[in-house]
């Protein structure tokens, strides 16, 4: 167990100084494992195993077929649609809507329209989970608010845990905003609409010319923020495939993807030393992303969970402010709708507290929000082997400035208690900090502005 709890300590603060780094909430890359282990989502096989069975003779022509297209689901799929068509024109009329049963619509409708109904029956409330330890699990999720989630998912579980979160599938995908928050990409359709899911040969065939824009589209997310990707293989192909598109663009010469995360789960509890680094080869080519071995996923969300202020902010009115301030500054302003302020918009641009302000946002008063770093921690940002190496930049900065800055609270340092006992006090250090001692360390002129 003390094994253990070291290798989740150790990932701990691995994520958190990545979110540190990027100064950016992250995006989730989430696959059916997640659904799977809160309702019992099927997989890809099993949905269709599901689906044969709704057809006379239906458990049996899943092994045929299975057996004959060596077990490849893109092609089980496709015979599958054919199977459904074939059905639903006559036993299984009454099983789907009338205006399917028209030239006009896709013979793919009709098995389509059975996984839609099938995700639906099975996605419970959440409400409705009443295991203690999901529960938990399910609110730490909640408590992230990601950027944005990227899923293949069917199902929208996500949207009921992320409460204001909004599902954005099939062709909206490419012509959505990607600088607004609190979206869940479907990138292969979603239940609400039957049409937009990927499933059989025709599908990934049209998805194959379509991927290389959603990706691109979806780029700048993952090159500008850390990502974590949950309940997905490394051989799962849509993830392979995204991940070298990403690799392409921000992989070092070793080919690591240095903010990217797989979470991998290991239910019987993870070995000695689990690899931290998980490898996969696209065309000839190898990449490497950092791997996080659990049989919990409760600690990586809590991990993972937003330190920002906007934490109680509904992200429909984040992604409401971010869409009126694009239009603002793509049309209204150009085109003379609006008059400009300049005594408002200076302000905004000189003082930090003035935009919140603004648009009706207080700023949280959390020194460890403000102060997140300890003294260790600072050393290790700076490259520094060990904290007594900061202390010497205090000493130099207090022979140059004649200032302590730990005799104070300011906005480089201050004293968070953590016990009952007078001495038991924590020293944080803010990003200013940082900054200053780097300054320092190159020997770059500085002043000091000490107010909080």
């Amino acid at each position: 167990m003390d094994q253990q709890m070291s290798y989740r300590s150790k990932a701990d603060t691995a994520i958190r100084d990545l979110l540190l780094d990027f100064e950016c909430q992250p995006i989730l890359f989430i696959g059916s494992g997640i659904s799977r282990s809160y309702f019992g989502a099927p997989n890809w096989h099993e949905l269709l195993k599901v689906l044969f069975s709704k057809l006379p003779g239906g458990a049996d022509s899943f092994e045929y077929n299975r057996q004959k297209f060596d077990d490849d689901p893109v092609d089980i799929g496709t015979v599958l649609a054919d199977a459904v068509f074939e059905w639903a024109w006559k036993d299984g009329r009454s099983q789907f809507p009338a205006e399917f049963f028209s030239s006009k619509v896709g013979k793919d409708c009709f098995v389509k329209h059975l996984a839609c109904q099938h995700f639906k029956e099975i996605t419970p409330p959440v409400s409705e989970i009443k295991d203690d330890a999901l529960r938990k699990e399910l609110d730490a999720l909640s408590d992230i608010k990601p950027h944005a989630i990227i899923t293949t998912n069917y199902d929208l579980f996500l949207e009921q845990v992320l409460d204001g979160y909004e599902p954005i599938t099939g062709q909206t995908i490419l012509r959505y905003n990607t600088n607004s928050f609190g979206e869940i990409f479907h990138i292969h359709g979603d239940v609400s609409d039957p049409f937009s899911l990927v499933l059989t040969k025709h599908d990934y065939d049209e998805w194959a010319e379509k991927k290389k824009y959603v990706s691109a589209k979806l780029l700048t997310y993952f090159a500008e923020h850390p990502v974590f990707i949950f309940g997905y293989g490394l051989g799962d192909a849509n993830v392979k495939s995204i991940l070298r598109d990403i690799g392409e663009l921000v992989a070092d010469d070793s080919g690591l993807i240095a903010n990217v995360y797989q979470v991998i789960w290991r239910p019987d509890g993870i070995e000695k030393h689990p690899p931290d680094q998980a490898v996969f080869s696209v065309d000839g080519r190898e990449f490497r992303i950092h791997a996080i071995h659990t049989n919990e996923l409760k600690w990586v969300f809590e991990a993972l969970k937003s330190q920002s202020a906007l934490t109680s902010i509904n992200p429909k009115l984040v992604r409401a402010l971010a869409a009126r301030t694009m239009k603002l500054i793509r049309h209204d302003i150009p085109s003379g709708a609006v008059a400009v302020n300049y005594d408002v918009l200076e302000r905004v641009a000189d003082e930090k507290d003035f935009l919140p302000t603004l648009l009706g946002i207080t700023t949280v008063d959390n020194p460890n929000q403000s102060h997140p770093f300890t003294i260790t921690q600072v050393a290790q940002r700076l490259g520094l082997p060990n904290w007594h190496a900061v202390s010497k930049l205090l000493h130099q900065i207090k022979v140059e400035k004649g200032i302590d800055l730990r005799s104070t609270d300011n906005r480089y340092h201050c004293k968070i208690k953590t016990g009952t006992k007078l001495s038991s006090m924590a020293r944080k250090w803010s990003h200013e900090a940082v900054d200053l001692f780097n300054k320092v360390i190159v020997a770059t002129p500085y002043d000091l502005n000490i107010a909080a």
